[in-house]
């Protein structure tokens, strides 16, 4: 199943201007993944923008905003779009929880609460409860599946049309028949 593995909120705060890690949540064991986020950490710069990097049959997504980086590490199969959302939705409440205070977070300890958030987050995009797209791929295919029974019955119900057009054309004609044959017979008779 493609996912979400790894997230970390992470900013230039520590020595000598390098990136340190703020909040981090991993349910991956595959591989020493914060040993990797720290090199591509390393190598993202300070300024506003958003990137993606492959490393092996992983993709790091990150996207930083005033000097705060929210990286995330998804399978490589797991539509893009996704982990943005979710990198997009954890900048989202990281600036409401810490609004004009997260430029005095400098340490995970002052973050403590934030992981659980960011695993909260980390859930629901990998649930896809909130992936619009997904959930209109669903709602169409369901109008898909409605649509294809009521074709069905509409041609079966064209069917029974069919046969009760055949069996009135049958009716009409036994009547034109037996019309036909009375009149006949009223004639033979008087």
């Amino acid at each position: 199943e493609s996912k979400i593995r790894y997230a970390v909120v992470a900013n230039w705060g520590g020595p000598m201007g390098k990136p340190q890690l703020l909040s981090e949540v991993s349910s991956c064991t595959v591989m020493n993944v914060p040993h990797i986020t720290k090199i591509i950490l390393e190598k993202i710069r300070c300024e506003d923008h958003k990137m993606t990097y492959t490393y092996d049959k992983f993709l790091f997504h990150y996207i930083v905003n005033d000097k705060i980086c929210y990286l995330c590490m998804a399978d490589e199969s797991f539509d893009r779009r996704v982990p943005f959302e979710f990198l997009e939705a954890v900048k989202t409440r990281f600036k409401a929880v810490y609004a004009d205070k997260w430029s005095q977070v400098h340490t995970v300890k002052d973050l403590k609460d934030f992981t659980g958030e960011l695993n909260r987050q980390m859930e629901v995009a990998n649930s896809g409860e909130n992936d619009i797209i997904r959930k209109v791929k669903k709602d169409i295919d369901e109008t898909k599946d409605i649509m294809n029974k009521n074709i069905d019955t509409l041609l079966t119900r064209g069917e029974k049309i069919d046969i009760l057009s055949t069996r009135a054309d049958e009716l009409n004609t036994g009547a034109t028949q037996f019309k036909t044959q009375s009149r006949n017979l009223h004639w033979a008779m008087w």
